[in-house]
């Protein structure tokens, strides 16, 4: 600790400037129009990992943009190759402009000594299907310089560079673990508390006309076939017997479609 240690905190736009022009910081794709005034703009490579859908790689062609569908999380590799000093520091922070239409970026940090790719992990709470070309700004960066060098820096890249999976599997609950959870409630309790009582109550709904339907259904089978046996056992004339079948095949047709799709609310 003989050294004079540099000025401590937050590093504001020519500070910035100075040391990725030196290849510190950002040593790739670096682009002074990013710099604003005390953070660097990160912008969206052409790697991304859709969460929701099995994690899984997509790698954009040339045109192509980054899909957010709704309700999925995604990790959206930069185009920013970050080199970031053992005494500095790097917060990642949402945009306002994303946060705007529902993305939610996940605040995290770029450990002293890390290499690589930023690995922005964002959330859409919208239900708009969110496009965003290569090359946007997605997330900000401020860093902070530590009064001396930590003492073990990070080492390694980024999980999704490497496909470890940086993602604890094991805290995720099974199935057989919550039904033996007396704070799980049933299904449809638990949807209620998610999403709130009206999505309850057109859940409750739809079970209880998908049972009512079943139930006519069965019946509406059990008549065809009594009228079919009556068909071959008895001594009508076939054209009356079936017209009669005909009008009353209709007349449940109606009767059962009027029951299963009355979906007044109480």
């Amino acid at each position: 600790m003989s050294e004079e240690p540099l000025e401590i905190g937050t590093l504001n736009d020519l500070q910035i400037i100075e040391m990725c022009k030196s290849s510190k910081l950002i040593m790739e794709n670096f682009s002074v129009t990013q710099v604003k005034q005390a953070c660097y703009e990160l912008r969206s490579g052409d790697i991304y990992y859709d969460l929701t859908e099995g994690r899984i790689r997509h790698e954009l062609r040339e045109g192509q943009e980054i899909l957010i569908k709704p309700r999925h999380m995604t990790v959206i590799l930069t185009c920013e190759v970050l080199d970031v000093p053992h005494d500095i520091v790097g917060r990642i922070l949402s945009k306002g402009a994303f946060f705007s239409l529902g993305l939610t970026p996940v605040n995290t940090y770029a450990d002293p000594g890390f290499s690589g790719n930023l690995g922005i992990v964002t959330f859409n709470n919208s239900s708009n299907y969110i496009r965003i070309p290569t090359g946007t700004g997605i997330a900000k960066i401020e860093f902070s310089r530590l009064r001396y060098p930590v003492e073990k820096p990070y080492s390694g890249q980024h999980g999704f560079q490497t496909s470890i999976w940086p993602i604890r599997d094991d805290l995720i609950a099974s199935s057989e673990q919550l039904h033996d959870d007396e704070r799980v409630k049933d299904e449809i309790d638990e949807l209620v508390i998610q999403h709130g009582e009206l999505y309850g109550r057109v859940i409750r709904r739809v079970f209880q006309y998908e049972r009512r339907l079943l139930i006519f259904a069965s019946a509406f089978l059990v008549v065809n076939f009594v009228l079919l046996w009556a068909l071959q056992h008895t001594k009508l004339y076939i054209i009356a017997v079936a017209v009669a079948v005909g009008v009353l095949a209709n007349i449940a047709t109606t009767v059962i479609t009027l029951l299963a799709t009355n979906l007044r609310r109480k």
